[in-house]
């Protein structure tokens, strides 16, 4: 039962990678435009992001920087300024570690959990059950900001992935 679902988050993470595998540090930064999420804010979003999910399975979110939301949470705003983020390979190294969490807990998971309720009540309006955040944050998110990625890619005059 589980098997589409976790082929589908494996599928739009890799996507996701594709878009950033020929990108430099430097370029990671850039901003066509002020306020625009470009590379590097991306991917620090998503690892933020894989640390809840990964937390919602019941396992434990990576350790990152006490401002890390901060600089990468959904109200914050993207700077073209590579002192402020880290390199590519931080991203995608950490990306890598608790992604592979998730999906070895999702695996594991008895599908009866996903219709278990959201174990926070202030996000069960948006998610009322596990299920329809793991649906969330494995694929409709990342496929999201895999098309801002994708667009940005466009801007900066690179090829379509």
């Amino acid at each position: 039962m589980l098997a589409p679902l976790i082929a589908t988050i494996e599928h739009a993470r890799n996507q996701t990678l594709k878009l950033v595998a020929d990108l430099s540090d430097d370029q990671i930064v850039r901003q066509p435009a002020p306020k625009t999420n470009h590379p590097a804010w991306v991917l620090g979003h998503l690892l933020l992001v894989d640390g809840n999910f990964l937390a919602l399975l019941g396992g434990r979110p990576p350790q990152l920087e006490p401002n890390w939301k901060e600089i990468y949470g959904a109200e914050s705003t993207p700077v073209a300024d590579k002192a402020k983020y880290k390199s590519k390979q931080f991203y995608l190294d950490r990306m890598a570690g608790v992604h592979g969490q998730i999906l070895a807990r999702l695996q594991s998971l008895p599908p009866a959990d996903l219709a278990k309720p959201h174990p926070d009540p202030a996000r069960r309006e948006r998610f009322p059950t596990v299920g329809h955040a793991v649906l969330l944050y494995g694929t409709w998110h990342e496929a999201y900001h895999a098309g801002q990625l994708s667009a940005w890619r466009r801007v900066q005059g690179l090829p379509a992935v």
